[in-house]
């Protein structure tokens, strides 16, 4: 959350025309728990403390405490001045030894250079600073933590001093590295890499998610009953040594066990366990003083081998630690299984490679036109078809109809150009099943070259084929939907675009996002959550063609590819389609679950179409689509990409206006018109750029919505205008009350009143003086609740609250009862035409009415002139505001016109 600093810059301080706004960031003023390297005085001129002053540290102290991140200050060259007391918790160290840069000997010795590059090259540029690190805490482990900071800057522009700010994200870092160490050695395993680098891998993985434990995978040998060292990086090599060949056995350690007895043998303390009776003095001499033991079980339930962890003292796993070794034993049994696979497949060669010279398995031969002339008699042990229907191509009765057109393609090629023939194709057996066949074969040729016989023969790979498919399967498929996962989707988008700029054809993309899926795990539970999740996905693939593609992009987005698309209105078709299969609720024991989603659709027409525009422009729809109202679908046009353009320079724009203090309030007053005394001002948004002066709110319009920048720009207005207000009744002016704008998402984080309420104590302006305006955006676009509290606690403070543009929304009359309205103004489209649309008249002398009736203030907005004026007061009219009272002006005026006035 962005924060303001309205202090007062103390005596001697550097000062700069405009207070800086950092995000992250706290005005570092805890003295009673922190170090300064270089202290600013904080009395007046007369010495004594400014009790005002105190207060404001005292309230920072406590946000600081109570702050998930620690704040820090450092000076131009980036040597640490001051550190907040977060560290107390964290580090075993003085705070004078982090000072300077004493913090960096705590940062992990492989991190220490890239943290010092970026620090130097933030130092050099001036540009925010942010990087992950480890850094060693005060149990002596490592933990990883994000820095962030920006720099304060004098009049000149130059650095005057760096506040940041450092968190731990160690839980966010964990769960990243855990995902790509999983990924890694699945990668390793379908790369073909041995199985001794694959366990390696997998206990530095396993050690990695399990601080302080050091892993062992033993081998089951089935036929001695033996375990062989596997894997064990981190365990002393004689320990390794001497537990190889470990009998398996129920008494034999918690290997031995859990391989003999097929459970989880967890020993928490081997100096007293009964299972290490005749191992506990060579493991205790090597410092270990637990050790958990899993078998690693095949997908039938046999027992491949064990997974130990050793601890160095007595040690009770987790919940967390189960759940971790969960998944790692699944891929050390994916790992041996592929190497059993792999070792009995070439054993399996080897053996045919000599068979075949004797008496190949199943060989035939073929004359040099390709027809089979003799085949073993075990092909009709095999397939159950006689060989003299096998002779000629009568053989291809065997193979499985998908595979009999390129078998015999293939076959025809060898044959017509003398290249050795390599296929693998399905093979029918005798009792009807097929299995995966691979067959070879080779020319023999004359003293000519010309070929007289053809000798070949057929081999069985359908284990390995098999395996070869699953790894290829679970790396190309979502574990929860089973559909094609992100992967397989952009391959599959890349080949769709490709084929049709061939083929001149257009390829469809629709976008798909469940509308509030975290509301409902919240609500439901996770498993709730997969299971409609599960069920999208097959109603997905239900509602599409045999071509279209369903993918399952991340938790709670889906994807369709549709590869031949007539226009557009055919992938509004299918959207549609896709909109009635959510239709129905899903019900799931005993409970009805309800849910909606969200469409995005694009179409790819011809050459010059990426797939990232492809997926941009539906990723665009779909926004837009959740923007105007969720479950529906929307069609990309050109004018959203120039929208997304605009926003994207909107909030471009806003960023730096908020880091370098361009926003300032300009103020337009209201006047009653039956006196024409100042009844006070609206203050209204405007940026000044350095070079170009005032600009248009217009271009900042996007940002308010945005939840960091919107609540950003509201912060500095108030704090600007409660500045100016101050400033005025010490000048002994009476400006009225001045309204200030809330937008919808400043009362999101739910404590809106609480932060106004403070801000206006800090700064010494009473709350007679602020009224707040909202729009009924507000309630339509934020939880109705939430803003009826905040309204509540500001009226209750002396805050009037205004409803703005009123009658141009929904719900008004609603809103007046429901929530504390002290004034209400009328739509600047019904004053501009009051003199002629009766209409719009009618409608003005109602809400006056209205108004009258409720005891609320009426303000007219949009008053231009004098007639306007003169209808307005005589219904009743209790302000007026417009450019006929007057336009809206910069701080430094509204003295010269409340005088006036």
């Amino acid at each position: 959350m962005l924060r303001l600093k309205n202090d007062p810059p103390p005596a001697g301080s550097l000062k700069s025309t405009e207070p800086q706004i950092y995000k992250d960031d706290i005005e570092l003023n805890d003295h009673a728990g922190s170090t300064e390297a270089s202290d600013v005085s904080r009395n007046d001129s007369s010495g004594a403390p400014d009790p005002g002053l105190q207060e404001g540290e005292t309230l920072y102290r406590h946000a600081v405490e109570l702050s998930q991140q620690i704040p820090w200050t450092s000076d131009r060259e980036g040597r640490i001045i001051h550190v907040g007391s977060g560290w107390a918790s964290v580090l075993d160290i003085p705070f004078e030894e982090l000072l300077g840069s004493g913090w960096l000997r705590l940062v992990h010795p492989d991190d220490v250079t890239r943290v010092a590059e970026t620090r130097r090259m933030t130092l050099v540029t001036g540009a925010p600073y942010e990087c992950e690190y480890r850094i060693r805490v005060a149990d002596g482990s490592y933990r990883w933590f994000r820095a962030r900071a920006g720099a304060q800057r004098d009049q000149t522009g130059a650095i005057a001093r760096w506040y940041g700010t450092i968190e731990d994200v160690q839980d966010r870092k964990q769960a990243e590295l855990t995902h790509q160490g999983h990924a890694r050695v699945l990668e390793m395993i379908a790369a073909g890499l041995s199985l001794h680098e694959v366990l390696e891998a997998l206990c530095l993985l396993a050690e990695e998610q399990i601080p302080g434990a050091r892993c062992s995978i033993l081998l089951l040998d089935r036929e001695r009953q033996v375990l062989r060292h596997g894997a064990a990086p981190s365990l002393p090599a004689a320990y390794s040594a001497a537990i190889d060949g470990l009998t398996v056995g129920p008494d034999v350690g918690s290997c031995g066990a859990a391989a003999a007895e097929c459970r989880d043998v967890i020993v928490t303390d081997i100096a007293s366990d009964p299972l290490w009776a005749d191992w506990r003095d060579l493991a205790l001499s090597h410092g270990l003083r637990a050790c958990w033991s899993r078998p690693v079980l095949a997908r039938s339930g046999e027992v491949l081998g064990t997974f130990a962890f050793y601890h160095d003292e007595p040690r009770v796993p987790t919940e967390k630690d189960m759940a971790r070794i969960d998944a790692v034993l699944h891929l050390a049994a994916l790992a041996i299984e592929r190497q059993r696979s792999d070792a009995a497949l070439r054993e399996s060669e080897e053996h045919y490679r000599h068979s075949v010279e004797l008496n190949p398995q199943v060989p035939w031969t073929a004359d040099p036109m390709g027809n089979i002339l003799d085949v073993s008699s075990r092909w009709f042990e095999h397939t159950g078809i006689p060989t003299e229907e096998a002779l000629g191509s009568g053989w291809m009765k065997a193979l499985h109809p998908d595979d009999v057109a390129p078998t015999q393609q293939r076959w025809l090629h060898s044959v017509s150009s003398g290249e050795s023939f390599d296929a693998e194709y399905r093979v029918r057996l005798a009792d009807g099943s097929y299995r995966w066949c691979r067959a070879r074969a080779a020319p023999r040729r004359d003293e000519d070259g010309l070929i007289i016989r053809w000798y070949g023969t057929l081999e069985d790979i359908h284990d390995r084929k098999l395996a070869k498919e699953h790894l290829r399967y679970a790396a190309y498929h979502d574990d929860l939907t089973g559909l094609p996962n992100r992967r397989l989707f952009h391959e599959r988008l890349q080949q769709a675009v490709g084929e049709a700029v061939n083929l001149q054809r257009m390829v469809g993309l629709l976008l798909i996002d469940v509308d509030h899926l975290k509301q409902i795990n919240d609500r439901f539970g996770h498993d709730a959550g997969d299971a409609l999740l599960q069920t999208l996905g097959t109603r997905l693939h239900s509602a599409v063609g045999i071509t279209d593609t369903v993918a399952r992009l991340s938790g709670d987005e889906f994807a369709i590819i549709l590869p031949d698309v007539a226009d557009e209105a055919q992938i509004a078709e299918m959207a549609k389609a896709v909109l009635t299969q959510t239709q129905e609720p899903l019900r799931r024991t005993g409970s009805t679950l309800e849910f909606r989603i969200s469409i995005g659709g694009t179409v790819a027409a011809g050459s010059g179409m990426t797939t990232e525009q492809l997926l941009k422009q539906a990723d665009l729809a779909l926004y837009h689509g959740k923007g105007s109202g969720r479950g529906t679908f929307r069609m990309f046009n050109p004018a959203m990409r120039e929208e997304a353009q605009r926003t994207a320079s909107a909030l471009e724009i806003a960023g730096k206006a908020v880091t370098f203090g361009w926003i300032e309030p300009f103020y337009q007053p209201k006047v009653a018109p039956a006196s024409g005394t100042l009844g006070g001002f609206e203050a209204l948004l405007r940026w000044r750029h350095p070079s170009r002066g005032i600009q248009s709110p217009a271009t900042l319009a996007p940002a308010l919505d945005d939840p960091d920048l919107g609540i950003a720009i509201g912060e500095r207005m108030r704090f600007r205008v409660f500045q100016d207000m101050r400033g005025w009744l010490d000048a002994g002016l009476d400006p009225g009350r001045i309204a200030i704008n809330a937008a919808a998402v400043e009362f999101r984080c739910g404590d809106y009143a609480e932060r106004v309420i403070e801000e206006l104590n800090w700064a010494g302006v009473p709350t007679s003086c602020l009224e707040v305006e909202v729009t009924e955006s507000v309630f339509l676009d934020s939880s109705a609740d939430t803003v009826e509290r905040a309204l509540r606690t500001l009226s209750a403070a002396g805050v009037t609250i205004a409803l703005d543009d009123f009658g141009t929304g929904y719900a008004s009359l609603a809103h007046l009862k429901r929530f504390p309205v002290d004034v209400i103004k009328i739509d600047r489209s019904f004053v501009s035409k009051l003199e002629t649309d009766a209409g719009d008249a009618a409608i003005v002398r109602a809400v006056l009415g209205l108004g009258q009736s409720l005891g609320i203030k009426v303000v007219a907005e949009g008053v231009e002139t004098a007639t306007q004026m003169t209808l307005l007061r005589e219904l009743g009219c209790n302000l007026v505001q417009g450019y006929h009272m007057g336009r809206p002006m910069p701080a430094e005026d509204v003295p010269q016109f409340i005088a006036h006035e």
